[in-house]
Formats: C-alpha cells, structure tokens, sequence
C-alpha cells in the first residue's frame, strides 16, 4: 500500500470516530427535549397543609362548629343557633354565663312535667331530642362525640342544677370527652371545680362508662340494686350517685338511687332525694378565654 493511501485511510477511520459522539449526542438532545418539559410547564399536585387554629375561627367552608365560635364572632343573643362539627344540627347556645360561648348539650327545664320525657330509646339517645313545649332536650349523642372529639377542641363540661329549695349547685370539669359509637359513647371526665365545694364531683364514679339506656320498670343499678331510668353513663361501681336524665319528679321514692334526677353529695345520703327543678349541661372550648382575650385581662 502506498503511502498516501494509507493516510488517507487513516483520516476516514478519525472522521467517522469524531461523527459518533456528534450524532449520538443531538440524538439524546433531540429526545430529551420532548421528554422533559420546561419548569414553567410541568404539572405540581396540589399541596393540603394543616394549619393550626386551637381557636376554631377558619374551618373548611366557612363551618360554625361551636357556640364559642358564634360568640367570637360578635354573636351575643342567647337563643338557637345552626353549628356544623360535621352534620348541621340545631342547638341552644348561652352567650351571657361566664362570659358565653357555651353549647348547651341537655336540658331539663323548669316547665317540663313529673314523667319519663327522658326514658327514650338508644336512637333517640344517639340522635338528639327535643320537647318543645317545655324546651326540654338532649342534643344526641353522635352530635356531643363530633363535639368533644374534632382537632383543636378540647371541652370543659359545666353543670348548673337548680334544686326545688332554689339552692342553685354549679360544677365544672375541664376535661369531658365522648368516644364514638362503637366505643359504647365512653366517657372521660376530670379536673373538677365548684363554687360549691369539693363534696359535689359525683361524675368522677362515671369515668370510662358506657352509655347505656334503662327503662325504670325494671332496670335496676347493680350496685344498689335501686331502680334506674333514662340514658346516662352508668357503671357498676358508681352506685348511681349522679343520673341527670332520670325521671322528672316532685317526690324522690325513698331508698332509690338514679331513678329520678340525682346528682349525690359526699356524705350526704339524704342527697339522694333531692328535688330538681332544673338542670343544664353545657360545653365549651378549654381555651375560650386565651382566644378571646379575657386571659390577657
């Protein structure tokens, strides 16, 4: 082979191997391009973020989930409103005691007759009841579970009770929760106060109790043995010493415990036959005064 020709050779080999990267080159260029979409264009999922509101002030579509949040949105008329913690339901809110804000889960009033207006069936007790003729009610159990249980709304249970001498008992609780149906509606309670001293905290003996129906024929407390009625969070080592959807009545049958409404005192047996006129059961948010301010006072 001549000389020339071999150099000729030799630049076709060095001309075809500089070609390759070229063309594999524009070939990844050329895919890529129609692969990978300017930043501008690609597609970015939407994002949810919790966002913490201990006050309940900006729920999902504009919800009103609590008289607390009603007061604090400048509603101060104590009287019926629509709430939303998860169906809308209407309940009585108190916007004048200790400030307001309260959602009145039971009611048993001053017109409301002698009788068994609170021996009801489960589903009335798991969906709410009202008479209104004597304004008398239970707010439903499904509805005080969505209540007490939602993120951001820990509950302070307060209990006003007026006896037939007029002497008027008030205790609080800061912690009252309500589990869900399959839990039986079991109780938490805790953290009790009174104006009326230490001996009024009868709820304590129904901590971890279930929600359970008695018709005062013939249910009797496995404690006491003492017949028992309505719907309330009985158990066997509470010996009835609190039961205020019991039955309305003007004379406490002697030596019974629960049937009627009954709210014991410590060391006081005869507390058992106390006469109530009313009572009312009412929740709020634990941290109502931090969101409105009356902390800071």
């Amino acid at each position: 082979m001549r000389p020339s020709e071999s150099l000729t050779k030799t630049l076709n080999m060095f001309v075809v191997v500089l070609l390759i990267p070229a063309v594999a080159v524009n070939a990844f260029t050329e895919r890529s391009s129609k692969r990978v979409p300017e930043i501008s264009e690609r597609y970015m999922p939407p994002k949810t973020y919790l966002i913490f509101d201990p006050c309940n002030t900006n729920k999902p579509g504009n919800r009103t989930v609590s008289c607390a949040q009603l007061r604090r949105q400048g509603h101060n008329l104590t009287t019926q409103y629509n709430i939303t913690p998860h169906d809308k339901f209407l309940v009585w809110c108190d916007m004048e005691t200790d400030g307001g804000g309260w959602t009145v889960i039971q009611r048993r009033s001053k017109t409301e007759g002698e009788g068994t207006e609170f021996e009801r069936s489960k589903k009335d007790y798991d969906d709410g009841f009202y008479n209104s003729h004597s304004s008398s009610y239970w707010i439903g159990n499904e509805n005080i579970h969505a209540l007490t249980t939602s993120p951001n709304s820990k509950q302070v249970l307060r209990i006003e009770m007026t006896r037939n001498t007029k002497e008027k008992i008030i205790v609080q609780y800061s912690t009252f929760k309500v589990a869900s149906k399959k839990d039986y509606y079991q109780l938490t309670i805790g953290g009790y106060s009174s104006p009326n001293g230490s001996d009024y905290d009868a709820l304590k003996h129904q901590n971890g109790g279930r929600f359970v129906i008695a018709d005062g024929s013939y249910h009797h407390d496995p404690c006491s043995r003492s017949r028992i009625s309505g719907g309330w969070w009985f158990t066997i080592r509470g010996c009835m010493q609190s039961n205020l959807n019991g039955r309305k009545l003007n004379k406490v049958p002697p030596h019974t415990k629960g049937l009627g409404i009954t709210w014991y005192k410590r060391g006081d047996s005869s507390s058992y036959q106390y006469v109530y006129e009313s009572v009312e059961m009412k929740i709020r948010d634990a941290d109502y005064g931090f969101c409105t301010g009356e902390m800071a006072k």
